[in-house]
């Protein structure tokens, strides 16, 4: 299926711009002169810099700034997401971005800042800029006492065809979030505890309409407040079972929203499972539960039921790396007479060290959407295959093909999208 795709699509690729042209080209010539050596696997595969291909970093003081750019061409055959009148375009992507990290002993801190600045070819009014700015921390107070933070600042967009995103929008709908992080772990012998709270805030920009209206988006806007409590016990080196616990309020900015609705919601969530650290073989977290959200106004319903959350890494091989995720969260929507809506996802994809230098990888992932209130459920399955090839310790390009394919008990949201991207950058 995928060389039909490349094959269908390559006189059309071909034709959006140089930047492809001189990525594909620049692959081709540099592959042969790579070569197999033993690597450490300690690590995923996409995790590993090897030695001669690591950026070295600007020494600032104490810290060390890594500097990167990257470019990216696209052809998206399907960018509206639509069942029907399917409108294809070529996009650029650049996306320059810091880094500045401590080289402590003890703590950590870091900072970044990035962006990425999309242009369209043809349809101008879904060119967009999206920016992120970061600070993480670690303060060790104790070899057994830990404390962590986590502040960030985002402006995203929406491409239309989301779930959310009104169907005569003119462009992408805009918004800010704000997260803030804190937490702390104490682990003085085999039991552990860690307690962390998290705060996401949410502004939407009303945007332009397709027959020159404006959508209001000010419904969107919310605060989500999370407090969480976790124990653990180590049951032998490498394994931990643990329980774990989290409230949740989800307070909208408005009273109700243009339907005379009040969406503002409560819930917890309690998980038991085990966690899995072999580093040279296996990391996993492991964890399921139950759920619950109960909604202000009486009109939208409550929602329960079980949860799931699972992140596995698997080095099968020192050359190959096997990953797989698992989820089943309440997730919000402004969609007319849905309370909520519960995702469940499921991911597998492989990493594959062809050589050292040149990772080549696959993906599979589905995605379920119940909407609870309204007869509405979506399916969503993606599948993808790419390269990373690494010229040096400051080039880099990559290649990535994706199909996605959304099935709906409403026929308007399904759709069909493919998508081909190339991209070359550079690393200090």
């Amino acid at each position: 299926m995928l060389e039909d795709l490349v094959r269908g699509y390559k006189v059309k690729f071909l034709k959006g711009g140089l930047l492809a042209s001189v990525a594909v080209g620049a692959l081709a010539v540099v592959l042969p002169a790579a070569a197999q050596e033993t690597v450490n696997p300690d690590q995923a595969v996409t995790q590993r810099a090897p030695e001669g291909y690591e950026p070295n970093g600007i020494t600032v003081g104490s810290f060390r700034l890594y500097p990167k750019v990257e470019a990216a061409e696209e052809y998206n055959d399907n960018i509206y997401k639509s069942n029907t009148n399917e409108t294809d375009d070529y996009i650029t992507k650049i996306s320059p971005g810091l880094q500045l990290r401590s080289n402590w002993n003890r703590h950590f801190l870091q900072f970044e800042a990035s962006s990425e600045f999309g242009i369209y070819a043809d349809t101008n009014d879904n060119d967009y800029a999206d920016y992120n700015l970061r600070a993480t921390g670690r303060a060790d107070a104790t070899e057994a006492l830990k404390f962590n933070g986590d502040a960030r600042m985002q402006h995203l967009h929406e491409d239309r065809g989301g779930d959310d995103v009104a169907t005569d929008a003119k462009e992408p709908v805009e918004y800010d979030k704000l997260t803030g992080v804190i937490g702390g772990t104490y682990k003085p012998n085999r039991f552990s505890v860690g307690l962390t709270g998290t705060v996401d805030d949410y502004d939407y920009d009303d945007n332009s309409t397709i027959g020159g209206g404006t959508d209001n988006n000010d419904d969107r806007d919310r605060t989500e407040t999370k407090g969480e409590v976790r124990f653990g016990y180590e049951i032998q080196t490498g394994y931990e079972a643990f329980i774990k616990s989290s409230v949740n309020e989800r307070d909208y900015d408005s009273n109700v929203d243009d339907g005379g609705v009040n969406r503002d919601s409560s819930g917890y969530k309690v998980q038991a499972g085990i966690a899995i650290d072999l580093d040279r073989l296996i990391r996993a977290d492991l964890g399921v539960g139950w759920m619950e959200q109960d909604y202000d106004d009486q009109s939208l319903k409550d929602v329960d039921g079980y949860s799931a959350d699972a992140r596995i890494r698997w080095n099968i091989t020192e050359l190959t790396t096997l990953r797989a995720t698992a989820s089943r969260t309440i997730n919000e929507t402004t969609t007319t007479g849905a309370s909520s809506t519960i995702g469940t996802a499921v991911g597998l994809g492989v990493d594959h060290e062809l050589l050292r230098n040149l990772i080549l990888n696959a993906d599979a992932k589905y995605y379920n959407s119940d909407y609870q209130g309204i007869s509405r459920e979506d399916d969503k399955y993606t599948y993808s295959i790419g390269a990373d090839y690494k010229l040096n310790r400051n080039l880099f390009g990559g290649i990535k093909l994706t199909h996605e394919t959304r099935d709906s008990t409403n026929t308007v949201n399904e759709y069909d999208q493919n998508v081909i991207m190339v991209k070359v950058g550079g690393q200090f």
